[in-house]
């Protein structure tokens, strides 16, 4: 029993430091995209144009460029905030008893602040549009929407976190009821 519960204190320890790793990541992808939004901003528009297939004669000016990057950002910052509500949730796990209520509560606030995101990821697509679709001529501005299977798998994996956390809290009510029965 023991061994098994040292067995998920190391993977939490794992899943720690890779979540760490990942948010590392998203942030250096984050500042260099800030840095070439204020440093070049027309390759960024380029960028943009590329990516979104608009016909090459569209232009963005500086603040609608500007206004698209405060867009990731927001979107960014709620990555983060949500992969960092998970890693302190296998920090909790790691550093106490499996079955905790901080852990719980931890876990199931990431799970809403990954739904957040998956939400925010919904939003997005009709806010970049109309973003992008500011310095085209009248007639052609458009407003997109989309779902796809990336917010779809968003909402699954915050709704199975609140679900997981849920059922750690009960968990850990039941752990105390044991341990005070003994």
């Amino acid at each position: 029993m023991n061994d098994r519960r040292e067995r998920a204190r190391s993977l939490s320890r794992r899943m720690e430091a890779l979540i760490l790793t990942l948010t590392g990541v998203v942030i250096l992808f984050v500042a260099y995209g800030l840095w070439m939004t204020w440093d070049d901003p027309d390759w960024v528009g380029q960028f943009i144009i590329d990516k979104l297939a608009l016909p090459d004669s569209a232009q963005f000016s500086i603040s609608t460029i500007r206004l698209l990057a405060a867009a990731f950002l927001v979107q960014a910052v709620m990555v983060i905030w949500a992969l960092q509500a998970l890693r302190r949730a296998f920090h909790e796990i790691s550093l106490h008893d499996i079955v905790s209520t901080k852990s719980a509560r931890l876990v199931r606030l990431s799970g809403l602040a990954f739904l957040v995101n998956a939400i925010a990821m919904v939003l997005a697509a009709p806010l970049v549009s109309m973003i992008v679709s500011l310095d085209m001529p009248v007639g052609h501005r458009f407003v997109a929407i989309s779902f796809s299977t990336a917010e779809l798998l968003g909402v699954i994996v915050s709704g199975t976190l609140i679900v997981f956390g849920h059922l750690l809290a009960v968990a850990a009510e039941v752990d105390d009821e044991n341990k005070r029965f003994v």
